[in-house]
């Protein structure tokens, strides 16, 4: 049975605030860079969950990213930035989005772990 044309292989985001107010403007921004995140690797990341809260010491804000890639796969992004909460999402979702890569191109790698050990085997 086909799936129904209006569902979308995406799966949840949330974009939650701890001890902070969160806008619009910054729920939406962080909505859709996760999407694109999302899309880019592994076809779609089952959840992301983005904590924005105070920085050290209550200055600024800090940023939390997880995102859960199935199969077990879950990668961990943290930012801060003393001014701005857009800029403290960047710095984690860079962190998360390089981790992705790597295991992506760890997964498409052919070559065995070790090939000077494989070789004297």
């Amino acid at each position: 049975m086909a799936a129904p044309a209006d569902v979308t292989n995406e799966g949840r985001i949330i974009v939650s605030g701890h001890q902070v107010d969160l806008g619009e403007a910054l729920r939406a921004h962080v909505t859709e860079q996760a999407t694109r995140l999302s899309a880019k690797y592994f076809d779609g990341a089952e959840d992301i969950t983005v904590t924005f809260s105070p920085g050290g010491k209550g200055a600024g804000f800090a940023c939390n990213v997880r995102v859960h890639a199935g199969r077990g796969l879950f990668f961990d992004g943290h930012g801060e930035d003393p001014r701005n909460a857009y800029t403290a999402f960047s710095v984690a979702l860079e962190r998360v989005a390089k981790q992705l890569r790597r295991q992506k191109r760890a997964l498409r790698e052919d070559k065995p772990v070790n090939a000077t050990k494989e070789a004297l085997l």
